[in-house]
Order: structure tokens, then C-alpha cells, then sequence
């Protein structure tokens, strides 16, 4: 008797772990779907093979929607067509790479005469802890 109702009960877990798992990619798929239907022109994106591009044109041709793609920099610009199915991810503005700022702080001599000392310190203190160790 303990047997079958252990073998229900991982039956009732293998079947909530398929619907579970069914609702995720459902989520997961109304969310892409949406997010493609509302790319405009001017839209970072990146499609599943890792291109990244511009969208600079749409339209519809025999039921289905193509974005043109704007890629390269400079002299190394390209255009091509792809299908909205093969947009995966759309940049905010916030994630341009031309947008982020590196902040460097250079550190004053004095600065650079304390850390070098401090890492002088360390070094010590690991020598002398290695040498108690292998003692």
C-alpha cells in the first residue's frame, strides 16, 4: 500500500513539474511576442545569433513581419532583412554602450605610496605565516 502511494505521489510531481514548466515558456513567449510587436524604428535590438542592429524599416509580406537592420559603425555600415521571429532582445536606452561612462579616479602620489606600502605589509605578514605554516 505504501508503495502506490509513493509512486502517486511522484506522478503528481511529474505532472506538475510539465505544467509549471508549460506556463513558464507560455509567459516567457507572450512576453517575446509583445516586446516584437512593439519594436519601432530607432530600436536597438539583437537577434538569436547574436547580431546587433539598428531597426531602421518594417513591413509586412505575405503575412509575416521583416525588420530591416542597420549594422556596423563608420564606413562599415550594413543593411539586411530579417524575420521578427528572429528578434530576441531589444536594448533600453539606458544599455547603449555609447551612452555608458567610464569613470577613472587617478590616484595622488601620496595615494600610490600608501598602497604600495600597505601591499609591502601584506607581503610581510603572508611571508611569516607561510614560514609558521611549513614549521
Amino acid at each position: 500500500m505504501g508503495e502506490i502511494i509513493i509512486v502517486i505521489i511522484l506522478l503528481v510531481l511529474v505532472i506538475a513539474l510539465f505544467i509549471m514548466s508549460y506556463m513558464k515558456k507560455k509567459k516567457f513567449n507572450n512576453e517575446l511576442g509583445q516586446m516584437r510587436n512593439d519594436l519601432k524604428v530607432g530600436d536597438k535590438v539583437m537577434t538569436d545569433t547574436g547580431v546587433v542592429g539598428e531597426v531602421v524599416d518594417s513591413y509586412m509580406e505575405d503575412e509575416y513581419k521583416y525588420f530591416v537592420l542597420k549594422t556596423g559603425r563608420g564606413q562599415n555600415v550594413g543593411y539586411f532583412t530579417v524575420h521578427a521571429n528572429a528578434i530576441y532582445y531589444v536594448y533600453n536606452k539606458e544599455d547603449s554602450l555609447t551612452e555608458k561612462k567610464t569613470i577613472v579616479k587617478v590616484a595622488s602620489k601620496e595615494d600610490q605610496k600608501e598602497s604600495t606600502a600597505k601591499v609591502e605589509k601584506k607581503e610581510d605578514k603572508t611571508d611569516v605565516e607561510s614560514k609558521v605554516v611549513n614549521n
